[in-house]
């Protein structure tokens, strides 16, 4: 018999590891990633940094870049429109996620989460074209309003920013929902309880409850839709019209007009860094989490 507490020298316990070395299983994944992302972005970085010619390194195309205004507002107005996309995402994503959280039957929520993915099974570029015949001025909406008010309604909300930002935020509406949902439903419900119990409004517990122990999720969402926002080429095509281009829509330009493979380059760089900077919030997610645990 062995006491409680005695060691026992005779029988160590050898834990094998379930693979001999575990860099055979992420050794497919590590090659996937070389071959079909660092690779192609440092082709692409390093290309930005030569001339026309591709003889030799320059910063000539870095130079050109942010001394032309064109190309510096196109940049502002792509970091504007995805910010104003993640801006009005959020505000109507945060209801949505407290009705699927708190308000809706759990038999339904499955079907509610169904009827909000569904439509973006769909491609992107059909989505915005729909969008851009429902929104026309011989669309639905202006066909609807004319038999409303009985003469014809011209919206003059097709081809401008503001359209753009609506085709945007659609997207991140699904995408920053998600996010907040699943980190709401972790959320203890006997703290809100707590809070009604102690004469807290709902409202009260919104703000000192769930907001806070919900921001990761909204910080995923967020960075998530502006990252593809910021590079996005359909929707301020299809329904911002191109009158006042983003930068994607120049570095397409440039490769079918000019065909200016470096200075090309040089704006899927810039948009690189934009990206990078806009992942910095995630590490407060990381934070956060930490001083959580």
């Amino acid at each position: 018999m062995v006491e409680i507490g005695e060691t026992v020298h005779n029988s160590p316990v050898r834990r094998r590891a379930p693979v001999a070395n575990l860099w055979y299983g992420i050794l497919p994944a590590v090659v996937l990633m070389a071959g079909f992302f660092v690779v192609p972005i440092g082709y692409t970085v390093g290309l930005s940094f030569t001339g026309a010619d591709h003889g030799g390194l320059t910063l000539s195309n870095y130079v050109t870049f942010f001394t032309n205004d064109r190309f510096t507002d196109a940049l502002v107005r792509s970091v504007l429109l995805a910010s104003a996309a993640v801006v009005l995402a959020s505000v109507i994503a945060y209801p949505l996620a407290w009705f699927l959280t708190y308000a809706a039957h759990p038999r339904r929520r499955l079907l509610l989460l169904f009827l909000l993915i569904a439509p973006f099974w769909t491609s992107f570029t059909i989505r915005a074209f729909s969008w851009q015949l429902v929104l026309s001025d011989s669309g639905v909406i202006a066909f609807a309003l004319a038999k409303i008010l009985g003469q014809p309604v011209a919206l003059g909300f097709l081809y401008t920013m503001s359209a753009s930002v609506f085709g945007l935020a659609l997207f991140g509406i699904m995408l920053i929902t998600l996010t907040i949902f699943s980190v709401m439903v972790t959320i203890d419900p006997r703290l809100l309880e707590a809070n009604r119990d102690l004469g807290g409004s709902e409202w009260r517990g919104f703000l000192e409850i769930v907001l806070p122990l919900s921001f990761p999720g909204w910080i995923i969402g967020a960075v998530l839709t502006f990252i593809i926002c910021v590079g996005d080429y359909a929707v301020p095509t299809l329904l911002g019209g191109g009158f006042k281009p983003v930068l994607a829509q120049l570095m397409l330009s440039t490769l079918k007009g000019t065909y200016d493979l470096p200075m090309a380059a040089t704006f899927a760089a810039v948009l690189m860094g934009v990206v990078l900077v806009s992942a910095m919030p995630l590490a407060l997610v990381r934070r956060q989490v930490r001083l959580q645990v």
